[in-house]
């Protein structure tokens, strides 16, 4: 009877002890020896701009606004160069089967100017506008 408790003893301070080491690597940056990794030039790469941000107010992409739908999208924006469809986790939701959501997207994507995302209703009705992503350095596929 002893030996099991030393045994349970002794896997609780390994586990901890794992817990403790997988712990201090993720609050370092995933590197567990701390140090960080140099890309070796000294100009900052460049990046997109965040999701959210508001298109310029000259753009094409600043007259649009949530709710609208693909045809007043293609009305002001013109035909889209490239579009996908895709789910999210709201399709493997079981609490959102009463809603109208299904959790299936429709992407435009407008080169040069960014992506509109359409939620696809469940029940019938028209897709709608539920994000506006302005993105300059759109490759419009």
């Amino acid at each position: 009877m002893r030996s099991k408790s030393v045994f349970a003893m002794g896997f609780a301070v390994v586990t901890l002890s794992l817990a403790a080491l997988f712990l201090g690597a993720c609050a370092s940056g995933g590197s567990s020896s701390g140090t960080q990794a140099s890309s070796g030039s000294s100009e900052p790469a460049k990046t997109a701009p965040p999701k959210g941000v508001a298109p310029p107010a000259g753009s094409k992409m600043a007259k649009l606004q949530l709710k609208m739908t693909p045809e007043q999208v293609t009305e002001i924006m013109g035909a889209p160069t490239g579009q996908k469809n895709y789910i999210t986790g709201k399709a493997f939701n079981p609490f959102t089967a009463y809603g109208n959501d299904s959790g299936s997207r429709m992407e435009y994507a407008y080169k040069g100017e960014g992506r509109v995302v359409f939620a696809v209703p469940r029940w019938g009705g028209s897709m709608k506008v539920v994000r506006i992503d302005y993105d300059p350095a759109e490759d419009g596929n």
